[in-house]
């Protein structure tokens, strides 16, 4: 009898390694392989995808437009003048959105030769010349009515690169330098077209590389004569240095003198005038 106690206490050790044995393969299957703290896998979510830049916010120009002449050459100036700050073609590309404002401080006016030569002191725009002065774009009626010798495009090209000229100015663009990069290349709307096109193509519009530089958005609207600015280089002059423009010296006290060398640096004085 005690063998026959000994055989069935063996066999129930053995009944009780095998079913902890089972019972343990049954738990190893169902656990993570990171072992039992291992979190369960995420259930699929959708894909993430890197944030991109918004956009620049769109700046407001709200301004006012007045016609200081009274002839019939003159007769569709604001007209002309809404025409091109709403054309795709001009700063709009930049982000500049403008809106008329009767109430607005910015003005756009067209003058006689000696109304715009009071809007634009301290610079000297000699009778001859239109400016950005402060928050006043100021065109000369004569350039208006004739455009000028050197611009070999038509009246009406003319009138829309006067407009984006002197608002480019406004924006706080400045005179490229070179004025013309390559003979017959299109000008930027930013270079002296009225004085000089130096082999370029009268182009009313601006180009592409000054939309991206005034769409940066980081330059201060209406500059006035105190302020300094250096002129931006065409990127298809690499080699062209940046010039600092500087007030004429031999002006009179307060003035800066623009039409006694309208090609040279002392034109590009704050880059507001002599288109």
């Amino acid at each position: 009898m005690p063998a026959v106690r000994w055989l069935v206490a063996v066999l129930g050790l053995v009944v009780a390694v095998a079913a902890t044995a089972i019972a343990t393969g049954q738990r190893l299957a169902s656990t993570p392989a990171g072992g039992t703290d291992a979190p369960a896998p995420a259930a699929a979510g959708p894909s993430l995808r890197r944030a991109t830049s918004a956009p620049p916010a769109r700046v407001v120009v709200r301004y006012r437009i007045e016609r200081r002449t009274t002839d019939t050459a003159t007769a569709d100036f604001i007209k002309a003048v809404v025409g091109a700050l709403e054309d795709r073609r001009g700063w709009q590309r930049a982000g500049f959105d403008f809106v008329l404002d009767p109430r607005a401080a910015y003005l756009v006016v067209l003058g006689e030769p000696e109304e715009v030569d009071r809007l634009c002191r301290p610079y000297d725009t000699a009778g001859r010349f239109s400016c950005q002065n402060g928050p006043v774009v100021a065109l000369n009626a004569d350039r208006w009515r004739a455009a000028t010798r050197q611009w070999t495009g038509d009246l009406a090209a003319y009138r829309l690169m006067l407009v984006n000229h002197e608002v480019g100015h406004l924006l706080g663009l400045h005179h490229p330098q070179p004025q013309c990069p390559g003979a017959g290349l299109p000008a930027a709307v930013m270079s002296q077209q009225s004085t000089e096109l130096g082999g370029c193509q009268p182009n009313p519009w601006p180009l592409d590389w000054e939309i991206k530089l005034a769409a940066d958005h980081s330059h201060a609207l209406a500059p006035g004569p105190d302020q300094v600015f250096q002129r931006p280089r065409d990127p298809r002059s690499p080699s062209a240095a940046d010039v600092a423009c500087k007030q004429e010296g031999s002006a009179p006290a307060g003035r800066v003198t623009l039409a006694s060398c309208p090609t040279g640096p002392c034109s590009s004085c704050g880059s507001r005038s002599s288109a």
